[in-house]
């Protein structure tokens, strides 16, 4: 890929093959006859006067009150690349057709704004998927440092 996928403050530089580009939301797995594995990456202003565990003990209680049972390890502090602080979550639950969902969801913050990008898939297709969210992990970037648009 020579110039990377910019979505919002997101930069995405590893397109695994057999993923799609989902226009301003993320990627999707491709493959036929398996659960359709995202990549969502979404971004937000941090609210004045919260910090980012702030944000992230809110998004907790949210995935309680949205979500049937779900089993939340974390928040844990994250190393990502060129962002002030990083956390990260795993989120599982069943789903309405009684399938183990599993979510990575790791809270970047940057100049005030938090970015959120969170690996979704089912139990049963992880080992088939892991390999290809390391690789779309290792090439994001989030906020000020990624590359910009050139300006006018």
């Amino acid at each position: 890929m020579e110039q990377p996928l910019k979505i919002g403050s997101w930069s995405v530089r590893t397109i695994p093959a057999g993923w799609e580009v989902v226009p301003n939301y993320g990627l999707r797995s491709a493959a036929e006859n398996t659960f359709p594995s995202t990549v969502v990456l979404t971004e937000e202003k941090l609210p004045e006067g919260m910090t980012l565990q702030g944000y992230v003990a809110n998004s907790i209680e949210i995935i309680r009150r949205l979500l049937p049972e779900p089993k939340i390890k974390g928040p844990d502090r994250f190393t990502f690349p060129e962002v002030e602080e990083a956390q990260q979550l795993t989120v599982a639950y069943q789903s309405k057709d009684d399938r183990s969902v599993v979510q990575r969801q790791i809270y970047a913050g940057a100049a005030g704004v938090v970015g959120i990008v969170t690996f979704t898939t089912v139990e049963e297709e992880m080992s088939n998927v892991s390999g290809a969210f390391r690789a779309i992990g290792s090439g994001l970037r989030f906020g000020a440092a990624s590359p910009q648009a050139p300006q006018p």
